[in-house]
This record gives structure tokens, C-alpha cells and sequence, in this order.
């Protein structure tokens, strides 16, 4: 069987017309035969139109077109004929590419018709994923990224799609084992059924290592080292400025791009972290298929080709006893009349209508009434809002005087929630100006408040760092 006899020929009618799986059947071979990896061709540009031709009368005899075609005028053209005229669709229809150089005419196959018969030889041939070794190859591979980032800015690259090429070999396995329960399910032979459950179910879509997947040995428990070492190639400078350098000197990467193509790059390393999904996800869609798989099978040996027997059997015993006067008793059958008195529902009784009651207001006792005043009072006296502090300033400090914070008098509750306030907005003044004159509550405050680096003040409640407050002259009430 070919590899390729699963692609269904249809996505390819705009391109072959008629007869479209013989056509597919024909690019398969001039692949193998011809265009594939382990293909050299005679001559540089390609080979020899005569060559390709031969192949095609060949493929056309094996293939018997010449008698199974209905169009009587193709079974009077000669086979050569015949064979030019495919090749001349499968050129003019892009498959295949003529170049003529010189008085010989030489054919190849386009890059993406070869890429997508690699990629559909991977997709058949694919066999069980060893997650655990590409985790590994991956994490050894950063390693020697971490020691010379700008010399091995290609192994970085590699490790990056090799975890794609990981997160979509579950996403695919999850697709397949979809795809092959609807083709096991139209199996009608049961035998046929349980040799392809356990050959392609189990021994070829499985991951090999799915068994060791949740211990705590497997290498997947390397993904957050990994994910460390990218972000600390990604962010720390020197790192990043070596791996950047590197990008540059690869090729394919144009001048400018090297930031782009290093965050892609590392986004497909993080999704490294989303791994858990996929695998809850495998895990659901392979639980689900094996019990189906059992549920149709126990139906198969329980049922398959015995069911018709035993319900002209049971028939038959009916029939018999009913004539011979007998009664018939079963499980499913009752003794007792289908319909009588005593078989009717008893008739509900109407629940009587519940007496509703007025909800009454709980009154508060002496002791809550005066814990809530007393947590008001309290919540008052902490306030800590701009009018609170524009309020501080006014009773303390006249328009135009700068006051230093071993000088603002602390008398009661409210003027130290003031003081640390005010000592925390000179601490954001002093990092970030922006942050005040951006916010339109503390914009119009009628002070300002500055941080006085290197001292500190030990008064009578607290040791803080030294501040300084100034009230702006125009804005005194």
C-alpha cells in the first residue's frame, strides 16, 4: 500500500480534473521514484523529459489505463501520447516545473509540492512521541546557549521550534485517535476491530512515554528551568545583546529583525508552560476512545450475529405457549392486567399553603450601637484623603512657609495619619515625579512635599527619613 493512499483525492479535483486519484497515485510515484530526499537527480537543472515520460508509460501500463478508460479515443491514442499529455497537466497545473535549457528539456518538482510530500511522509509515518528525550534536547541545547549566546544563536532558534514541533505532536495525536475511533467504529468484522485497536491505538498513537509522563523523574519537570533560562537570556543585557548579535549573523535574518525574530522566538518557548492543557486534554480524548472502544466491543461479543437467533427464538416460545394454554412469565412480563384500578396512579395531594409571617427589624443593643460609633469614629480619624491632608497643611503651615518634619506637631490620631501620608508622598515624588502631577486628586493639594536624601528624624513617635513640606502662596485660603 502507498504511503499516501489516505490523502483523500478530493482537495486535489482544481487541480488533476478527472481521474484525480490515478493522478494523485502517479505524483506519489514520480516522488518516490524521482523527487524525494533520498533522490539525486542526473543533471543539475533536474531530469531529462524523456526520462520523466518513460516513467509515466510505465506507471500507465502498470495502472492499465489504456483498458479500463470509457473514452473511446484515448483507447486509440498511443501510451506515449498519453504520457505527455499528464505531464503537461501536471506542469501546467504546477506540480511539476519544465525548464528548457539549451536543446533539452528538463523537469523537476516545485519546493512546496516536495515540502508537502515530506510533510505528509512525516504525518504517516510518525510514530509515537519520546517527550521526555525533547525535553531534554531542548534543555541541553539552552545550556550551551546560556555559555555562548551569540555563537550558538542557531542552537536557540532550533530549541525554539523544536518545542513547537512538541506542543503540535499532542495537538496531532489528540486529532488522530478522533479521527481513527470513526474509521474503527465502521469495522464490521470483530477480529479485524481488535487487531487495529491494539496496532494503531494503542502501539502507534500513544506516547511512548506517556506512562512516565506525571513521575517525578521525567524530564517534563525541566520546562520551568527552561523557561528561566530563556528569560534570563531574554532580559538580562549582556546576554541579550550577545544573543541579538548572533541572530544578526544568521542568515535569512534581515537587518533590524533580530528583535522580532527573538521575541517569537522565546513565545514559543513559553508555551512550554500550556503543556499541562494539552496533556489533560490527550488524557481525556484517550479515556474517552478506549471506553468506547470497550462499550463497542462488549456489544460486539455479547451481541454481534447472536441477537436475530434470539429474538426469533424468544418469538417462537411465545407463540408456542400462548397455544398451548399456558401463561407467560418473565422478568419483563407481568402476571397482573395492564390495565386495572390498582394499576393507576394515586392521585397527588395538593401541599397545603404556608402562613406567611411579617418580617419584623431587629433593633441593635446599647453595646453594638456603641462599637458601630466607636469603629465610625475610628475609620474618621484615620482618614487619609486629599482634603484631609489639604486640611493638615492649612492648620499648620502658613502660604509660603516650608516646614521640615521634625517641626510638624503630631497632637492626636488624625495628625499622624497626616505625617505618614505625607512621608509616603515625598517617598513617590522622589521616584517618580509624573505619578503626582498625572493624578488630578493630588494635583491641586496647594503643597508639595520633597524627600530630603540621606536623613532621618527620631521624634516622638516615629524614626522616618527627613521631608520637607512647602504651601504654595496661591493656593491659601
Amino acid at each position: 500500500m502507498n504511503i499516501f493512499d489516505r490523502v483523500p483525492s478530493e482537495i486535489f479535483n482544481p487541480l488533476t480534473g478527472s481521474n484525480n486519484r490515478r493522478t494523485w497515485n502517479l505524483l506519489t510515484r514520480l516522488y518516490e521514484q524521482y523527487f524525494s530526499v533520498n533522490s539525486i537527480p542526473d543533471y543539475p537543472d533536474g531530469y531529462l523529459h524523456d526520462k520523466v515520460v518513460k516513467e509515466i508509460e510505465r506507471f500507465l501500463l502498470d495502472a492499465g489505463w489504456e483498458n479500463e478508460s470509457d473514452d473511446a479515443a484515448q483507447l486509440t491514442t498511443p501510451i506515449v501520447v498519453q504520457a505527455n499529455q499528464l505531464l503537461s497537466r501536471l506542469v501546467d497545473t504546477g506540480w511539476l516545473d519544465e525548464e528548457r535549457v539549451g536543446l533539452r528539456s528538463f523537469i523537476s518538482m516545485r519546493p512546496s509540492a516536495v515540502r508537502l510530500f515530506d510533510l505528509l511522509q512525516q504525518f504517516t509515518n510518525e510514530s509515537p512521541q519520546l517527550l521526555g528525550g525533547n525535553v531534554l534536547l531542548i534543555y541541553n541545547q539552552l545550556k550551551g546557549v546560556i555559555q555562548d549566546p551569540k555563537g550558538q544563536a542557531s542552537g536557540f532558534v532550533s530549541a525554539a521550534q523544536l518545542c513547537v514541533q512538541l506542543i503540535n505532536s499532542l495537538g496531532l495525536t489528540t486529532s488522530r485517535v478522533r479521527d481513527l475511533m470513526k474509521e474503527l467504529t465502521q469495522e464490521d468484522a470483530t477480529p479485524i476491530f481488535v487487531r487495529r485497536f491494539f496496532n494503531e491505538h494503542i502501539s502507534n498513537l500513544y506516547v511512548r512515554d506517556f506512562k512516565q509522563l506525571r513521575t517525578e523523574n521525567h524530564p517534563l519537570r525541566l520546562r520551568y528551568e527552561i523557561i528561566e533560562m530563556v528569560n534570563e537570556l531574554y532580559f538580562k543585557e549582556g546576554p541579550r545583546a550577545a544573543l541579538l548579535s548572533g541572530y544578526a549573523e544568521l542568515q535569512g535574518v534581515k537587518q533590524g529583525e533580530e528583535e522580532e525574530n527573538l521575541e517569537r522566538d522565546v513565545y514559543k518557548f513559553r508555551q512550554l508552560l500550556d503543556v499541562e492543557k494539552f496533556l489533560r486534554r490527550l488524557d481525556d480524548v484517550i479515556d474517552a476512545a478506549t471506553q468506547r472502544a470497550i462499550a463497542y466491543l462488549g456489544y460486539r461479543l455479547k451481541a454481534s450475529e447472536r441477537i436475530e437467533e434470539v429474538i426469533l427464538d424468544t418469538i417462537s416460545a411465545v407463540i408456542k405457549t400462548g397455544e398451548a394454554g399456558l401463561p407467560i412469565e418473565g422478568k419483563l412480563l407481568s402476571l397482573d392486567l395492564l390495565l386495572s384500578e390498582e394499576r393507576l396512579r394515586i392521585p397527588s395531594v395538593a401541599a397545603p399553603k404556608p402562613t406567611r409571617t411579617a418580617l419584623k427589624k431587629r433593633e441593635m443593643t446599647v453595646h453594638e450601637r456603641a462599637i458601630r460609633m466607636l469603629r465610625k469614629a475610628m475609620i474618621k480619624h484615620r482618614e487619609a484623603t486629599p482634603t484631609a491632608m489639604k486640611r493638615y497643611v492649612e492648620a499648620y503651615i502658613q502660604p509660603g512657609e516650608t516646614v521640615n518634619a521634625e517641626n510638624l506637631p503630631i497632637e492626636n490620631v488624625e495628625d499622624a495619619v497626616a505625617y505618614l501620608v505625607m512621608l509616603r508622598l515625598a517617598s513617590i515624588t522622589s521616584r517618580h515625579p509624573e505619578s503626582i502631577s498625572k493624578n488630578p486628586l493630588l494635583r491641586n493639594l496647594g503643597f508639595s512635599v520633597i524627600l530630603i536624601s540621606g536623613e532621618r528624624v527620631d521624634g516622638k513617635y516615629f524614626n522616618t527619613p527627613n521631608f520637607k513640606i512647602t504651601r504654595r502662596v496661591n493656593n491659601a485660603s
